[in-house]
């Protein structure tokens, strides 16, 4: 069951996610990052929305199709990218052509992806930049559900050409934490403090699931 409360997203940009799924000229995205794993785990809110294809596209053109439809700001549209505005929600497609973990979920007119694939996605996003606080948050949230060694298995899986012991390494390295940086609001309190200690423990331990 998908979290939709106004604490997750708001009814506004949840609205416009059911329109965009609704366009044929959006077949084959998947609603991916924060927003997909927050409406699955209900543990913060999530502001914009990123729709991911494994499929190529002229983000030019898809900007012009979308324009059809919406008030849209386009802020770079080139090649399997475009990152714009729409209805003043931050909304960003992205052509990611890496295998699935699992088949994507279809609930409520939205196609997300799994939990399993944003796993993956998350720890390269930690190896890509280990500022964001909120990508720790969602693996804090995602170890009480998968264990560190899932988690590896999945990135394996996705991106088979990366060593997944560069994201163990990342995952404890906490050194570039900027917690001013896309600070999300979480339904309860959390310290980085406590953040810190989960994920340095489940890579210790690597095969315990924090329930």
């Amino acid at each position: 069951m998908l979290h939709k409360s106004s604490h997750i997203i708001t009814p506004e940009t949840f609205h416009l996610l059911q329109q965009l799924q609704e366009l044929p000229e959006l077949e084959g995205y998947h609603l991916v990052g924060g927003t997909s794993l927050a409406m699955q785990l209900g543990h913060r809110n999530s502001i914009d929305l990123d729709l991911f294809t494994e499929n190529e596209f002229l983000g030019n053109v898809l900007a012009q199709d979308l324009s059809q439809h919406f008030s849209l700001q386009a802020d770079l549209a080139i090649k399997n990218t475009l990152l714009s505005r729409i209805n003043e929600v931050k909304v960003d497609f992205i052509s990611h052509p890496h295998p699935l973990v699992r088949e994507p979920i279809a609930e409520d007119g939205i196609t997300f992806l799994s939990m399993e694939d944003i796993a993956a996605m998350k720890l390269n996003a930690i190896i890509q930049s280990g500022q964001r606080l909120k990508d720790f948050i969602d693996i804090y949230f995602l170890l009480e559900h998968f264990s560190v060694n899932d988690m590896l298995h999945f990135f394996s899986v996705k991106y088979d050409y990366i060593n997944p012991l560069m994201a163990l390494k990342a995952l404890t390295y906490f050194d570039d934490l900027d917690e001013t940086i896309d600070k999300p609001k979480l339904l309860k309190p959390l310290l980085t403090d406590q953040i810190k200690l989960r994920i340095k423990t489940a890579a210790l331990h690597s095969k315990r699931v924090f329930g």
